[in-house]
Parts: C-alpha cells; structure tokens; sequence
C-alpha cells in the first residue's frame, strides 16, 4: 500500500467542487482582450457591458470529461520520458525567477544566458529532477523574445522534456515553432508534447489579456497548459482554507472549460500557487502553512476530477540555502508526494519564486529522494510469519548476516549521497570539516564535469536562431552561452 495524505473529506472535496461550478455559472470570469473575440466564434456569450462570461455546469463538466486523465511527456529525441497521472510523482525545478544566487559570492544577482546553461547542464545530470523548467529568466538578451530565448537554452542542452511558458506577446507562437522544430509538425507535437506551458489566471475570476492569449494559443497548439491560480489567502482569496479552494477550483475549472473550448483533448494540470498574505509584512509566503493546507487541499480535489495535478512546492522562501530552507523545502516534498501531486516545482527556489539556487537544487534533489522513498509502497517482503527472524536475531545477537538482510538491505535501506552528512564528529574532522555548502559547490562541479549531452546539429540550430532574428530583422546579438 502507498501511504497517502487525504486532507479532505470525500464529501467535502464534491461540495467544493460544486460551489465552484455555482460561483462559475452566477458569477462568471472576466475576459480580456482580442482572444474574446475567438471565444465568441467559438458560440460562447461575453456579457457586453460587463465583459463577464458565465458557464454553465454542463459547459464545465463537458470541458472535464474530455480533458486527458493522462499526460505523457516526451523528450527532445520523441522517447517518452514521464507520465503523469494517479499518484506518480515527479518533482521539477522552480521556474520563472528574476535573479539567481551566485554560488561564488553567495550574493543575489541578475543572471545571464550562461547561468541558464550552466543549470540545464547540472539539472540534466540530478537523477531525481524529473525533467527541467525555464527556471529563470536572462537578463542579457531582449527580453521580448527572454521566454522563447530560455526553452532553447533548456532545449540545447538537455534532453529532457521543459516545463515553460510565455510572458511576451505572441511569446507562445513562437515558442511552439521552437518546440515543433524537434518533430515533424505541429501533429506530432501535439502526440509527443515536449513541454508544460504555464498559464495563471488574474485572480480573482478574471482571465486578461495575455493569460487568455496564452492559453488560447496554447490550446490551439495542444501544448499542455498547467492552470496556475496564484491566491493570496485573506487579500484576494478568502482567507479560510474551504473558501480558498473554492476560488481556487473556479478559477482553474474556467481555465480547463475554455481550453476545451479552443481544442477538445487538450492536457491540462490542476494546478496553483497559493500564498498566505503576511499582514504585517505583506509578503506573500507560499511555504506558510496555510498555503500548504490549499496545496494538499486542491490535490484531492483534482484526484476526484480525475485530472492530473500540479504545484509550487518544494521550495522556500528563505533568502540563502539555511535551516529555514532546508526545513520550508523538506515539508513542502514530503506533503507534495504524500498528496500524490503529480507535477511538483519548486526545488532550486529562494525568496518567494524569485531567487533561483544552484546549490539548492542539488541539495534539493537529496529531499526529493528521501520523499519518494517515503511514499514507496509498503508490503511483506519475507517478514511476516516474523518468529524465525527474531529466533536469529535472539541467537546471533544481530542480522547483519541474516539471508532476509542480505536480500533486502540494499533496496529496503537507502543511503543518501554525498549532499546529506552521515559522518560522526571524529570522521568528517578526518575528511576535513566540509560545511553544507562545500558539499554542494563540490557537487555542482562533479555534475558539469559529467555532463553529457549530444549538440543540437548546425542546421537545427540555425532554425531556431532564426525565430530570434527574424523578430529583430537580423539585427539580434545572440549572448554568449
């Protein structure tokens, strides 16, 4: 049996989810922008004078029943690489942060497109970093073209499939060129997705002008979308967990309507980024406890809707790679796969999404062993009847060299690498007293000094490169990566 967290009563968990559908179909969704206009061709009612767009309940369950219940990844060379569905876990780098920390200086900075290389080609090689995401922005190239620039970046360098999304206009075009450069068209792209894009409503109830573009065209691409509602609990969401999660379902249930809408079939993660509003000092933890309450809360709930989930977790918002980090990014794992959360991002993260860490991020990847181990199923292996166990235990004084412990010692007990100290005092004297952070540095460099990747070929290369140039009429310098 799997241990499993079930936060939520079942019958809680369907009058959430039907409030939701109640608040949808009163209340309605704001919409913005020139992609109203798609959905009214589409034969959906835009109030007029209010700009809202009611649903109805048929429109969203209609909208559920045809989302996939299972969305398989695949990498850059069209192997599947992971498969999201039920409870299977997989962990992912947080994404989207503006600055990094230096692991030299141990200072906050901005990055640049070699710091953005130099992650892909660590992350590739962390075993536990399921696949990767755009996780921080450059600040040395233009930034109209930064959110299609880091998934090259990511692509470039790395088989494994991206967790991304787009910031600038008409960003998901072009990054879906980008991504349809590694198939043979846009209907293969569509079979063998290559990358999660986000997209994050303008809580509360509205869809503006860029998320509705962004979903529109992702949809019509059948891009995968993560609906990422960013809730801040007691300023623009209730500040009780109940009615959280009821904003919070509405919120990614309208998103889910409209991308069926669009395109029948396109995969979508019920997914989130719920905060506690500090109201002292107005900021905005996702890691408070209350936050992590909606995160296991909305896990179940997108269970019940057989949709696969997502959310921010494993992460911190401590502003260096100290105890607070450690014990903020420890919880977070260990709830995300203890709920069954399919898509976590979050390890490498700092101060409220903002600051991304190499160092934490090969610490990380320790946290996450240790919580896929926890949730690992347990079972008899030989020890029930246990009488003839303990006769030798009795009779030897151990079991050390007990035929049960030599057959499953070695996947029963795991021993952590080299990010986590297991020495006593008198033995990492011996090896010198390297602090945490040695390890991590040392860790760092061991993984791009194994870094193995085939290049992308010259022609493959010079396609993309194109889609940059061709935004600047050949006048782009491209940074130095």
């Amino acid at each position: 049996m799997r241990p499993r967290l079930r936060f939520l009563e079942p019958v809680l968990v369907e009058r959430i989810v039907e409030e939701a559908k109640a608040i949808l179909s009163t209340r309605g969704v704001l919409v913005e922008g020139p992609m109203v206009a798609r959905l009214e061709e589409l034969g959906l009612k835009v109030d007029g004078s209010s700009g809202r767009l009611k649903m109805s309940s048929e429109f969203i369950d209609s909208g559920i029943e045809s989302a996939p219940s299972s969305i398989e990844l695949f990498d850059r060379e069209g192997e599947s690489h992971a498969l999201l569905e039920k409870d299977r876990v997989h962990f992912v780098p947080g994404s989207s942060a503006l600055k990094i920390l230096d692991r030299e200086t141990n200072e906050m900075r901005g990055p640049t497109s070699r710091d953005l290389a130099e992650y892909v080609r660590v992350a590739d090689g962390l075993e536990r970093i399921s696949y990767l995401s755009t996780a921080f922005v450059p600040q040395d190239i233009p930034q109209e073209v930064a959110d299609a620039w880091r998934l090259y970046l990511c692509l470039a360098h790395s088989k494994k499939p991206v967790v991304s999304g787009a910031f600038t206009a008409h960003g998901v075009t072009r990054m879906a060129r980008l991504l349809s450069f590694f198939r043979s068209g846009k209907e293969e792209l569509i079979a063998k997705p290559l990358a999660i894009f986000t997209c994050c409503p303008n809580t509360p109830l509205r869809w503006g002008v860029d998320p509705l573009q962004n979903l529109v065209e992702c949809a019509e691409w059948g891009i995968p979308v993560e609906i990422v509602p960013v809730l801040l609990l007691g300023m623009i969401s209730p500040a009780t967990t109940v009615g959280a999660l009821v904003l919070h379902t509405a919120e990614v249930l309208s998103g889910l309507a409209l991308a069926q809408a669009v395109r029948r079939g396109t995969p979508i993660l019920f997914g989130g980024a719920p905060a506690a509003f500090h109201m002292q000092l107005m900021t905005n933890p996702m890691t408070a406890v209350e936050a992590l309450q909606v995160f296991c809360g909305y896990a179940q709930i997108a269970e019940h809707l057989k949709l696969p989930s997502q959310a921010y977790m494993a992460l911190s918002d401590a502003k260096f790679n100290d105890p607070q980090a450690g014990f903020e990014t420890g919880i977070g794992a260990f709830l995300a796969a203890l709920s069954g959360i399919n898509s976590v991002s979050g390890p490498g993260m700092l101060d409220y999404v903002n600051c991304f860490s190499l160092e934490k991020l090969v610490f990380d990847d320790e946290i996450v062993a240790h919580a896929q181990r926890f949730i690992r199923p347990v079972g008899i292996k030989g020890d029930l009847p246990t009488g003839e166990l303990i006769d030798e235990l009795v009779r030897e004084n151990h079991l050390l060299t007990a035929e049960h412990t030599l057959e499953h010692w070695p996947e029963e007990l795991y021993l952590p690498g080299p990010m986590v100290d297991r020495t006593n005092w008198d033995q990492w004297e011996e090896r010198g007293k390297p602090s945490g952070r040695d390890r991590a540095l040392e860790m760092i460099e061991e993984k791009l000094d194994e870094y193995e990747v085939d290049p992308l070929p010259d022609d493959l290369h010079g396609e993309i490169q194109g889609l940059f140039h061709d935004t600047f009429d050949g006048k782009l310098e491209m940074p130095e990566y």
